[in-house]
């Protein structure tokens, strides 16, 4: 049970969130208005809206927690989602914003119009990539709030799906991206304020003792797969984090330090494909890509993503030393945790342990509230997503074309509790079982279908209706057999390898299939307009 201190934090959030729905819900009445705020974000709104959107549980608890575990090897799940945002910044965000839409769907049949297969495939595929995303963060959530105040798992399930569900639906995207606001400057402060705090508690103020204290430790995962059945091995909860360190380092000397890359992802072809999913993937989120519809000019949308990558890159530099200082002050409850059978604890709670050791309660409530507000913002993000493009791709395009604002926000807010309460049921559903490997698929199909077609379409004049149609099937389909054999605990496909990211083969086999079937036909859809609006200097500036 959490103390009093740790549930103030995360009661007052919630607090705080539905009175930003609340207060949101007269800005709400229009389809503008609902789906992308009017187009009146600031850049500024944007850049904070867009981090606390993307750092989600997986970032603020998982990346440090990784690295606390595996080295710096998994520093470079920080280093591909800043790297995503160079390739928006680069190649997507002016002229998406420029196109002017709702949606990435939307923004595709803008060029081919009227193509109900590509508009159907690419809604398709936002749903398929949203509700993979947001399904682990509704685990997540009912695991940390059954945690915090002793609740059953089921009613913590229905308490946060209930929460998300009304304040998105209630107060569309103006009371999504303001939650997100003040969702990501928490989570940003919380990273910042356990950094200084440990390092001022346990390395005398000094981050370079924290990268020469690394050098001397083999990663806890790593030693403790190693140390298996090892007679020696004694109870860690006697020794000093000093101790264990030093008993491992004698043991298993000669092993990889946990500044040695190759510990996760080993070989240049994992290494690589990790790479191209994490990049690439970020880069053709749905959920990411809708916060470039909602600012009011396309040059916002450069500034925001110039704002996001100071925020995000400096997030996750933050990680590296929080999860290395992490690895070194749990070392003997890490170890703990993984050789006696409980590596999730290990893998997912070193931040907010780390917390409490360097700050007390107080520490400990804000590392908690960080953690729920991730949640809260990343499944907001993906609902209000899921909930415009089944609207506006689907009901508006294909149903009902002559539905009015009215009608579309109501299906929209129908459709978000829809989605939100089956995300719930899955959630339940999967208590149990390591759903991680959702995220995975979602960025491995994000990476391979939306980036893809969605950068062909802008920068390609002779690109095709039939080439986008077959980016977006290849793409999904080529990511999905590869996953599913990672799954399934395949080394290989016909001789071919099985990565630990489906990237290095879907990603290019998807633009090679665009490339090919466009220089086989010659529908390139309305490409003149399309690309004027998409790159005039003049559009809408």
């Amino acid at each position: 049970m959490a103390s009093a201190i740790t549930l103030a934090f995360v009661f007052g959030l919630i607090g705080v969130s539905l009175g930003v729905a609340i207060y949101s819900r007269r800005y709400s009445r229009t389809a503008s208005e609902f789906y992308v705020a009017g187009r009146k974000i600031s850049w500024l709104q944007n850049s904070l809206a867009l981090t606390g959107d993307y750092l989600s549980a997986a970032s603020f608890l998982g990346v440090a927690g990784a690295i606390a575990v595996l080295g710096i090897d998994k520093a470079w799940d920080g280093l591909g989602y800043f790297g995503g945002y160079i390739i928006l910044l680069l190649l997507l965000a002016v002229p998406l914003r420029k196109i002017g839409k709702y949606t990435a769907p939307d923004a595709l049949t803008t060029r081919f119009k009227d193509n109900r297969a590509i508009r159907m495939s690419a809604m398709v595929s936002v749903v398929i990539i949203s509700t993979f995303y947001v399904i682990p963060q509704m685990v997540g959530a009912g695991a940390l709030l059954q945690l915090l105040v002793g609740w059953d798992y089921v009613m913590a399930e229905i308490i946060i799906g209930a929460l998300v569900i009304t304040y998105v639906a209630v107060g569309g995207m103006r009371a999504t991206t303001y939650n997100q606001i003040i969702q990501g400057m928490i989570l940003w402060g919380a990273m910042f304020l356990i950094l200084i705090l440990t390092a001022t508690t346990f390395f005398n103020t000094d981050l370079g003792a924290i990268m020469a204290q690394a050098k001397e430790m083999i990663p806890p995962q790593l030693a403790a797969e190693l140390l298996a059945g090892d007679p020696s091995v004694p109870d860690w909860s006697t020794l000093t984090a000093g101790e264990a360190v030093a008993f491992v380092s004698m043991k298993l000397a000669g092993t990889p330090d946990a500044l040695t890359p190759g510990v996760f992802a080993s070989g240049w072809m994992n290494v690589i494909a990790l790479a191209a999913g994490l990049v690439f993937g970020t880069a053709g989120l749905p959920h990411v890509l809708t916060r470039y519809f909602t600012v009011e000019k396309p040059k916002d949308a450069r500034t925001s993503t110039m704002g996001v990558l100071i925020m995000v890159g400096t997030f996750y530099i933050m990680t590296i030393f929080v999860g290395l200082g992490a690895m070194y002050v749990l070392y003997p409850d890490l170890m703990g945790y993984f050789m006696g059978g409980q590596a999730s604890i290990a893998q997912n709670m070193a931040v907010p342990l780390l917390s409490e050791l360097a700050g007390g309660d107080v520490l400990l409530g804000i590392a908690i509230g960080g953690a729920f507000c991730a949640i809260l913002s990343t499944v907001a993000g993906l609902l209000i997503t899921i909930g415009t493009t089944v609207t506006h791709d689907f009901y508006k395009q294909v149903i009902n074309p002559d539905a009015s604002d009215l009608r579309e926000v109501s299906v929209a807010k129908l459709s978000i509790v829809a989605s939100g309460t089956m995300a719930v049921a899955f959630a339940i559903g999967l208590a149990d079982q390591n759903v991680s490997y959702l995220v995975t698929l979602a960025f491995g199909i994000a990476a391979s279908v939306f980036f893809p077609v969605l950068f062909l379409s802008v920068w390609w004049k002779r690109y095709t209706s039939q080439g986008a149609l077959s980016t977006i099937v290849v793409g999904m389909v080529v990511s999905a057999v590869f996953v599913v054999a990672r799954l399934m605990g395949y080394a290989d496909l016909i001789g071919i390898p099985v990565l630990i990211n489906p990237a290095l083969y879907s990603l290019p086999a998807a633009m090679l299939a665009g490339i090919v079937v466009s220089l086989l036909t010659d529908d390139i859809g309305d490409a003149e307009n399309f690309m004027v609006r998409a790159h005039g200097p003049n559009w809408e500036e």
